[in-house]
């Protein structure tokens, strides 16, 4: 007997269970997760999504698991590769971007030779890193073809390409790349492979156990679901970077500006120059609540690759 309209079957519910992931902590060696918690589907492409924790090492999965992300990156649309059109915008983020820059090499002791800032997004960091850093050469790598239009004059490879430069680099940054892939394993060893012997790398990402998830709940921006792939805890990042034979030499909080889309997303607005603002004047009582509380929005890594 056909079905009428009303007696189709409905669409498969996507599976929200959370991929088996190997657990620094746990007796078994594998992650224990709880029920996954609903969030928001910021990219409109996926559907139900959800967040599921290990008991154990504290590590957050996004669900349903993504064989591949690249759809996700198909334009520049996300926020992770937003230009910087307006000059009040451009200035506050260059002003910002110019200060980390400084910070990390004061904190790392500075580098030489070549730095490939892995996942450049829109590119305005790399180059305030470039132009703080004379003498050394920077290189941006991300999905696309082409160069984000923020890199300027900085040198570009796109990810495809990056192979030509394993073992070159003296530093290789990746912040916020690593929980944008559901293999964080996969994902650092394709990292690490960039740094010469002796090199280093400086992860930094979402801290699972920031205040101000706590408060927010899931309209907290750094969750960016389903972009957002794993959300780590301290032992869950630490335990991914030793699991490679990488020598963690610092470990971190970071303070990231998280105020003004975490506003945006409690009006249900998008990111504008309005919210940037908001969060640039926030951002001293944010600073001050993650010193306070000691819970960082992220966590950051230095790690040595072996010399031999």
């Amino acid at each position: 007997m056909l079905m009428t309209h009303a007696q189709e079957a409905p669409e498969e519910a996507p599976d929200l269970r959370p991929r088996l992931r190997a657990c620094p902590v746990s007796p078994d060696g594998q992650c224990q997760f709880g029920q996954p918690v609903p969030s928001f589907d910021r990219s409109g492409l996926v559907g139900k999504v959800a967040v599921a924790r290990c008991r154990h090492c504290g590590v957050g999965v996004s669900c349903p698991a993504l064989a591949d992300v690249a759809f996700l990156y198909s334009d520049r649309s996300s926020q992770d590769f937003q230009q910087t059109d307006g000059r009040l915008a451009r200035l506050i983020k260059s002003v910002a971007f110019r200060r980390q820059a400084r910070a990390l090499m004061r904190q790392i002791g500075g580098a030489r030779g070549r730095i490939i800032d892995f996942g450049c997004g829109s590119g305005l960091f790399t180059r305030c890193l470039a132009d703080t850093q004379p003498g050394t050469q920077v290189i941006g790598a991300d999905f696309h073809e082409q160069p984000p239009r923020d890199l300027g004059e900085v040198a570009y490879r796109p990810f495809r390409r990056l192979d030509e430069l394993a073992g070159s680099a003296d530093l290789v940054l990746a912040f916020h790349v690593l929980e944008h892939d559901d293999d964080s394993k996969a994902m650092l060893q394709r990292i690490a492979r960039l740094a010469k012997p002796g090199g280093r790398i400086v992860l930094e990402v979402p801290n699972i156990d920031c205040v101000w998830a706590r408060i927010f709940g899931r309209y907290w921006d750094a969750w960016y679901l389903p972009y957002h792939r794993v959300h780590f805890s301290r032992a869950s990042l630490r335990g991914v970077v030793e699991s490679l034979g990488l020598k963690v030499e610092i470990e971190a909080r970071a303070t990231v500006p998280t105020m003004g889309r975490t506003t945006a997303n409690l009006l249900g607005r998008t990111n504008s120059l309005l919210f940037i603002m908001i969060g640039a004047a926030l951002h001293p009582l944010q600073w001050l609540g993650e010193r306070l509380t000691r819970h960082p929005s992220a966590l950051r890594i230095v790690a040595r690759v072996s010399a031999s």
